[in-house]
Formats: structure tokens, sequence, C-alpha cells
């Protein structure tokens, strides 16, 4: 079986593109997607989150800053946050594809997070996302290198971002990115032994991962 890792970033019109292309010259027996079902359903309504948990104030606040992230972004490029993930879902569907949601479920994964940033590491997320949305340029709290936001970014770029969450937020990283790739390379091995060709959408920043973690698989093919 071969497994065809498509890495995205999830503001960017070139990720729908190569997620429709992908889908389209492959047409696999599966589609995996770097969602659970809760953020499934919250793209599909726009609606995200809405519901799904109570926050205090300080997680309350990380959230709206996020959100307002996102908004800019999506106006600079045109794209909706996740518009490539609903485009995989809906070339599954054209090309007979079974879809498949291997990211592990928003709701543990945002527990997780919060427990393990605690008080004064959520302080200071707050204040490293505050200060990027004012552009206030904060010594360590900012990143100084420009990306065209309408392109997937390249690995120089990924290593470089990767490294700055691992430095300014080690436990950020941990949950956001190692543990999420070992949920996704686990539900990538059981797809693969499901179906003979796999397509697997995902974040850029997960893919040398995963990929890292399907090689010790010696069935298992990866390509980018």
């Amino acid at each position: 079986m071969t497994i065809y890792i498509v890495g995205t970033s999830h503001v960017a019109g070139e990720s729908v593109s190569k997620v429709k292309k992908a889908i389209g010259d492959k047409k696999p027996g599966c589609v995996a997607v770097e969602l659970d079902m809760d953020r499934y359903v919250a793209l599909k309504s726009r609606e995200k989150g809405k519901g799904k948990i109570e926050m205090p104030i300080l997680q309350k606040a990380i959230f709206l800053v996020l959100r307002h992230v996102q908004k800019q972004l999506s106006k600079e490029t045109n794209i909706l946050p996740g518009e490539e993930m609903l485009a995989a879902c809906d070339c599954a569907h054209e090309v007979g594809a079974k879809v498949a949601f291997i990211d592990q479920d928003i709701n543990v994964t945002l527990s997780r997070l919060m427990r393990k940033l605690g008080f004064f590491g959520q302080l200071k997320l707050l204040l490293y996302m505050g200060v990027g949305v004012v552009g206030i340029p904060v010594k360590g709290l900012v990143m100084s290198r420009d990306i065209d936001l309408n392109k997937v970014p390249d690995d120089e770029f990924i290593e470089y971002a990767m490294g700055e969450l691992r430095r300014h937020f080690p436990s950020v990283y941990v949950v956001l990115v190692v543990e999420r790739n070992h949920v996704m390379a686990r539900n990538l091995q059981k797809l693969g032994d499901e179906f003979e060709d796999v397509v697997a959408v995902m974040g850029a920043g997960h893919v040398k991962g995963v990929g890292k973690l399907l090689e010790s698989r010696e069935d298992t093919e990866r390509k980018c």
C-alpha cells in the first residue's frame, strides 16, 4: 500500500489546488484529513467550536485572539481557514473515496494543552499572540521572516517555525504537534492496512513528523 501525504497551509489558495490535483491524479481508495468530526462540523457550519467547551476567561481570550488572527489572514488570501480540508472531502466524494478523520478529538487536544500550559503559560501565549496582532516588534515574541500567505511555506520556513515554537512554547509544541503526529500516524497505519492507496491531507508542519513515524513500517511508502 502507498500513503501520499499532501502538506498544506490552512489559509493558502495553493493548498486547495494541491489537494484537488493530488486526489484527482491518484484517485485513492481513501482520503484522510487532519480533522476530527467536531472540527469538520464546525468548518461546514463556520461556527468554530461553538458550544463545545466552557472556557475560563484567560483561555477564552486566547481563542478570541486566535480567531481574530485567522480572520485577518483570511482577508489577505480570500481563503477561509481549513478550506483545503473541505475541498479534500468534496474531492474524495467525487472520486468515490472514503473520507477518514485522522486527527485527535479537538476537545482532548484543547484540554491537554491548557493543562500543560498552566496559568502563566497561557498568559505568555496570550502576550505572544497579542503583540503579533498589534504588530509590536518585541524580540523573541514575533517571527521575523515574511512568507507569501497564498503559498504553502517551504521546508526551510517550516523548520524555522517549528524551532521557534519548540523554543518559546515547548508544551504547545508537544501537544499540538508531537502528540497529534502520533495520533495521525497511528490512524494512517490502520487505513493503510485497509486501502491500497491513501491520500493524507495535513498541515505542512506535521508532514515531516508523521512521515518519519510511517517510515518505521517497511510496507509504507510516503510521498509528499
